[in-house]
């Protein structure tokens, strides 16, 4: 654990390394007198320090930037903590009141921490913010988050228990990294069960474990944690596919309610439904693209519009307009290139054969009395080479 201040010293920095000090002259005594028991630390910030929030800030910097619902919520902040230090992961419990954890890409930068933080809250529970989407975790539910990765915590108490995972240790265990961040377990899940009692054991053991021991459990803890991920992400992706069936839906339907509007496009989508500009090109793939879906839409739109013989007096740039083009010149050029010809003539056919009655409309599927005579025409002409083959 490393508590680091630009500049001189100051009384908190100070007294953060005499915890540290406590905590390397502890080591040695354990390793000395108690056979090689794992490290261990317990403490507690409180009314002894001159300013205990900025000691409470300084502790978290490694991990989060430590903020205070509010200004008074600073005086007499408090905070318990104790740690086993199990090698490539630190078993850690902590109790304060209602704070504010943000992992910000600056305190990333800054401390070049990438580990994993698996932790649950026996009490009050948290509020998750990932990429700007708000999530509720509650007491026993199991939450990880890659500390790689942007993230905020926002609790009326801080009162969990927590793993802080080396990434060497997980990461080679795991498909995709990405199936880590932001995995919640809920309490009575099977394998949120399993994770929060294997910590719960992990921490009653602690004491009691030699170092290489802890070796042991932390390959164990690690390998528990990677079949849970891998578990739940093919749990996802199932759940994912579905949700981009029911959001790509969506999407289609916002596009038909807006296809008049001339700024409708891959820009304004992708904000509205929150989703990348890759993503929505991804699910527009096999439509030939977002762009060519919009297009089509439209031309679609414009088509019935120029068919429809009680729209005939509205001009042409009026529908086109209507449709969401804003150049008619390309719009012309589009509509050509979808259905072999012009706009104006597009609709000069439909009125021609409105007045010939020609035009089939609802009448197209409709069953004839007897067999309609081009069919019959194929039938006689096949009948010379029935009776041929047949003799």
């Amino acid at each position: 654990m490393q508590f680091e201040t630009p500049g001189r010293k100051t009384e908190v920095q100070t007294a953060l390394e005499g915890l540290a000090d406590s905590l390397a002259t502890g080591i040695q005594r354990m390793n000395g007198a108690q056979d090689d028991r794992l490290p261990h630390l317990a403490a507690r910030i409180g009314a002894d320090y001159a300013d205990s929030f900025a000691a409470c800030r300084e502790l978290l910097a490694t991990m989060f930037e430590l903020e205070a619902p509010s200004p008074a919520a600073r005086a007499g902040y408090v905070m318990d903590f104790a740690l086993y230090d199990y090698g490539p992961i630190k078993l850690g419990m902590s109790q304060a009141p209602a704070s504010i954890m943000v992992r910000s890409p600056q305190t990333i930068a800054r401390t070049g921490v990438d580990h994993f933080h698996v932790q649950f809250y026996r009490a009050h529970g948290f509020i998750l913010t990932l990429d700007g989407a708000e999530r509720q975790v509650k007491p026993g539910d199991v939450c990880m988050l890659d500390l790689s990765c942007p993230a905020a915590l926002r609790t009326d108490g801080i009162d969990n228990l927590s793993a802080i995972v080396a990434r060497d240790l997980l990461l080679p265990l795991l498909a995709d990294a990405g199936d880590v961040h932001g995995l919640v377990l809920r309490r009575d899940s099977e394998a949120g069960v399993a994770v929060r009692e294997h910590l719960e054991e992990m921490w009653r053991q602690g004491s009691s474990l030699t170092l290489a021991q802890g070796l042991e459990w932390s390959r164990a803890t690690a390998a528990l944690l990677a079949g849970v991920v891998r578990a739940n992400s093919q749990s996802r992706a199932a759940t994912r596919a579905e949700l981009r069936k029911s959001q790509f839906r969506a999407i289609c339907r916002r596009i038909d309610r807006e296809i008049g509007d001339p700024d409708l496009g891959p820009a304004a989508l992708a904000a509205q439904f929150f989703v990348t500009r890759p993503t929505l090109y991804r699910m527009f793939e096999p439509h030939g693209g977002i762009g060519k879906y919009i297009l089509g839409r439209r031309l679609t739109g414009v088509f019935r519009d120029l068919s429809d013989p009680s729209q005939a007096r509205e001009r042409i740039a009026m529908v086109l307009r209507r449709w969401g083009f804003e150049s008619h010149t390309a719009a012309g050029r589009a509509f050509r290139a979808a259905y072999g010809v012009t706009p104006s003539r597009c609709r000069s056919q439909a009125l021609d054969l409105h007045r010939t009655g020609s035009l089939a409309g609802e009448t197209a599927f409709d069953i004839p009395p007897e067999m309609p005579a081009n069919i019959r025409a194929f039938q006689n002409a096949a009948e010379p080479n029935a009776r041929g083959t047949s003799a």
